[in-house]
């Protein structure tokens, strides 16, 4: 016998069943989207697996991964999303090549500034508006060879090293009978401009009156005399890093032929070239890696690489969709952006625990370069010239940036 009450339940249950059905014909299914990113070959498998979770996620959308090679760098072109370094913003904004992200921000309720490292963000924004979001930091280290350390007998660098410690090290490491040397200074490229500022602001001294908004070039500051005058020691007085005979000319492609060939103890290099992952042929000696030596500050460069979306695309939301879920992502290599990636234990994982502890570290102490700087490279030329005289000794620190101040006039 049919009970009432099982026929009230079966009423019911049939009226919510055709509300649930109308109200799933009311909303419409979004159209296929497809959206085209750019990789490198190294990153195939990892991307490969972010476009099948993110189609998971969002079965309208695909991400078509477009290979690029050596001799294809464009990395917009015809494509919906690409990575570009913060230094690249300006010109991207200039070009009209990208799109402001702005609009899409203040319309996504669950996106959250505040996840990512402090700074990282306002590294993609320019007159209020929002370019970019940041996937990774890049920061310049301290390496060194394990081997070289061990055979001399000396202790490895630790976080919160100093000078001192770096230059008894360096002294321990030096044996000329063997042509080591303790430490590799840069001669060439723009590592031989970064690495002596990096010692005028450890030292506390400062070539401009502002780091992030420069009005005044203060090139002779005392402090930052003080700092050239050690740094022209580690060359000209401990023999702890070559001179421009003996070292480039004498190891192939400098630094790099004599890091290869064991000859030198510590050299400075970004995070993402740990192991030679960005050389042609990976370290052949154990490394190590720790934050740069501190003095009166503890200070390092770094730089953000960020997601951007192509002003030609059509398809701004999927797109925006995409960039906010890799963003989620752990990068496959530097220090993630959000902070509760790179506390960790996958980025531990990611980069072996030592790296990822002295990554952490340096992160705590590394400016942000400053694309504002970019206007001034005429006096940063003048001054890389004036680095140069210093380490080939043809003049004091002080006579080379007194003469520098007075070449810029200002």
């Amino acid at each position: 016998m049919f009970h009432h009450k099982t026929y009230k339940l079966c009423i019911t249950t049939c009226l919510l069943l055709a509300l649930c059905t109308a109200c799933a014909k009311m909303l419409p299914t979004p159209e296929p989207v497809t959206i085209k990113f750019p990789y490198y070959e190294r990153d195939a498998a990892h991307y490969a697996a972010l476009a099948e979770q993110f189609h998971a996620r969002y079965p309208h959308i695909t991400v078509e991964l477009v290979k690029l090679g050596r001799q294809n760098t464009n990395q917009i072109g015809d494509n919906d999303v690409f990575m570009a370094n913060q230094l690249a913003v300006s010109q991207l904004i200039q070009q009209g090549a990208i799109l402001n992200l702005t609009p899409l921000i203040e319309q996504d309720n669950t996106f959250d500034s505040n996840v990512f490292y402090p700074g990282t963000l306002e590294t993609f924004q320019y007159e209020g508006k929002t370019w970019g979001i940041p996937s990774d930091i890049d920061v310049l280290l301290m390496y060194y060879n394990k081997d070289l350390f061990d055979r001399y007998g000396v202790p490895y660098p630790t976080i919160g090293w100093t000078w001192e410690d770096f230059l008894d090290r360096a002294t321990s490491l030096t044996d000329p009978n063997s042509d080591v040397f303790g430490y590799a200074i840069q001669h060439e490229n723009q590592m031989a401009i970064m690495e002596p500022v990096l010692f005028i602001y450890q030292h506390g001294g400062q070539l401009f009156d502002n780091w992030q908004n420069p009005t005044r070039i203060t090139f002779n500051d005392p402090l930052n005399v003080e700092a050239m005058e050690w740094y022209a020691s580690l060359i000209h007085i401990y023999n702890v890093a070559p001179t421009r005979q003996q070292g480039p000319n004498s190891m192939g492609y400098y630094p790099y032929g004599g890091i290869m060939q064991g000859k030198f103890g510590m050299w400075m290099g970004m995070l993402s070239e740990h192991g030679g992952v960005m050389w042609p042929t990976r370290w052949p000696m154990r490394w190590g890696v720790a934050p740069l030596p501190r003095d009166r500050n503890a200070t390092t460069l770094a730089t953000v690489n960020g997601y951007f979306i192509s002003a030609k695309t059509q398809s701004p939301e999927a797109c925006w969709k995409w960039i906010t879920f890799l963003s989620e992502s752990m990068p496959t290599q530097n220090v993630p952006a959000r902070i509760t990636l790179a506390e960790s234990n996958a980025f531990l994982e990611l980069m072996g625990a030592d790296t990822a502890e002295a990554a952490r570290a340096a992160i705590r102490e590394a400016v942000l370069i400053n694309p504002n700087l970019l206007g001034y490279e005429q006096a940063l030329n003048t001054l890389g010239a004036a680095f140069t005289a210093i380490r080939d000794g043809q003049t004091s620190p002080e006579a080379a940036l007194n003469a520098a101040q007075e070449q810029v006039g200002f």
